[in-house]
């Protein structure tokens, strides 16, 4: 992202580079025209770890993340939209951002049509845009067009944070590390879960709270169900 140099005065200075400026002029735009704000959740991923285990090849648990999200965001149209002017643009198709750290910074590829893809298919599209980010092999149309991002900062030890959408999305999820936690039964013995957080942030210029609180409820559903997610993956209404 930088060029480090030593000034005269035996300061260390970075100097932006392509992918360093880009960044700073979206985030510049989303912090001074959007109203962000944010809902987040923990959310059960016992059911996604036991059901990656019973798979032959496991995958990433960031695809059943992507898969859920894909599956929702049908049913909350405004979360997938965009604010031009007036009005509230909100395309039939998921067209998922998946961030993607390389050695210059953050970038951002998307999946097109995620929430028509199978999982298996979600699986392969995701490895292979990332392959292409790394490699520095992307063009203009592999990140065009997204209506959302997912950001997963889970392997990097992160808990939580406030992610900014990248313009002109009007929303995005940042998922944390996976840990395990003891949490109270129904007949208040300790159990053992695998927990994560969630944290949507939404653009509170066309968002309320009440439909960002709503996707991730449903996102927690589909999560609940890992089986199920996978087996109807791609078929959402």
């Amino acid at each position: 992202m930088t060029d480090g140099a030593v000034s005269p005065a035996g300061v260390l200075e970075y100097r932006l580079g392509r992918l360093g400026r880009a960044m700073a002029k979206s985030m510049a735009t989303a912090t001074s025209t959007a109203a962000l704000s944010q809902v987040t959740k923990q959310i059960d991923l016992g059911s996604v770890v036991e059901d990656r285990e019973s798979l032959d090849d496991p995958v990433s648990v960031n695809t059943y993340v992507l898969a859920a999200v894909a599956a929702c965001l049908g049913r909350h149209p405004m979360l997938n939209g965009r604010l031009e002017d007036k009005t509230v643009i909100t395309p039939d198709a998921v067209n998922l951002g998946v961030a993607v750290a390389v050695d210059e910074g953050l970038l951002v590829p998307i999946v097109h049509s995620a929430d028509q893809l199978g999982f298996d298919q979600l699986d392969e599209a995701v490895n292979a845009i990332a392959a292409k980010a790394r490699s520095n092999e992307l063009v203009f149309a592999d990140i065009d067009g997204g209506t959302f991002t997912v950001s997963n900062l889970g392997m990097y030890g992160i808990d939580g944070g406030f992610a900014i959408p990248p313009p002109p999305q009007g929303a995005i999820l940042l998922v944390g590390r996976a840990k395990k936690a003891f949490v109270p039964a129904e007949d208040d013995s300790p159990e053992v879960r695998t927990l994560a957080w969630f944290g949507l942030t939404f653009d509170h210029r066309f968002i309320d709270g009440a439909t960002a609180a709503a996707l991730l409820t449903d996102i927690n559903k589909a999560l609940a169900d890992a089986r199920g997610l996978r087996a109807t993956a791609g078929t959402a209404a």
